[in-house]
């Protein structure tokens, strides 16, 4: 009888890299080109088709329920005299007046006024916001489809910034509006002017602070404009 193997020579032949039983399959080639093990993989034109797919299904459904129509019912024409209440304010708008102007830099601008008359109908000063995205202003030409932020505001009889606030308790005053328009405005009969309803409470998710901020509809004069001699500054 032929004895064992000792265990040192079972483990060298086990470690032996040359040693390859005949009944293993030959190593495939990974999508590196390495051989490892294959996996199957989706070719990424599929993926990206598949997503672009999706996006178009998302679209046309969307568009087949109306999700894209123009909305109309955000605006309420309102004719133009009408004594408007929106938040703690009450706002009258009579007319408009285009001025052709020279920036201090030589360029050329058109100036459009927003006259009217305003107070507030609470207990405590307070002036209407009318920067930024939380303006309550707005205009547009419909011409040009050109749309403006306010660029100023007056209050009180003279045309600087006497007052900052509306004061409780006291009637309508002298209130307006500037916008700045590009050199390529040209005055038409009448230029649309928004005022948006106001509503209480919180305006921003990370702040707990509730104040007056703008809603989702608004107020629309069409006020006629009076063109007024160009003027230097």
């Amino acid at each position: 009888m032929q004895p064992a193997p000792a265990d040192s020579h079972r483990n060298a032949d086990v470690r032996d890299s040359s040693v390859v039983d005949p009944s293993w399959p030959p190593p495939s080639r990974g999508p590196s080109g390495s051989e490892s093990p294959g996996r199957k993989t989706i070719p990424a034109s599929l993926v990206y088709g598949s997503i672009f797919l999706v996006l178009v299904l998302l679209v046309v459904a969307v568009w087949g329920f109306g999700g894209f129509k123009r909305r109309t019912d955000l605006l309420r024409t309102v004719p133009v005299g009408t004594l408007l209440t929106t938040g703690p304010y009450e706002f009258r708008f009579t007319k408009a007046t285009a001025q052709h102007k020279k920036n201090y830099d030589d360029t050329f601008y058109w100036e459009l006024v927003m006259i009217g008359e305003g107070r507030t109908t609470g207990t405590e000063s307070i002036s209407p916001s009318y920067t930024g995205n939380s303006g309550m202003f707005i205009s547009k030409d419909d011409v040009s489809q050109e749309i403006a932020m306010p660029d100023s505001v007056r209050m009180g009889e003279s045309q600087g910034f006497t007052r900052y606030r509306f004061t409780p308790g006291l009637p309508l005053s002298p209130y307006s509006v500037v916008f700045k328009y590009q050199d390529s405005y040209r005055p038409g009969p009448t230029i649309r002017f928004v005022v948006w309803d106001l509503v209480y409470g919180k305006h921003y998710l990370a702040s707990e602070e509730e104040g007056w901020h703008n809603d989702t509809h608004g107020n629309q004069f069409y006020l006629p404009v009076q063109v007024l001699p160009e003027s230097d500054y």
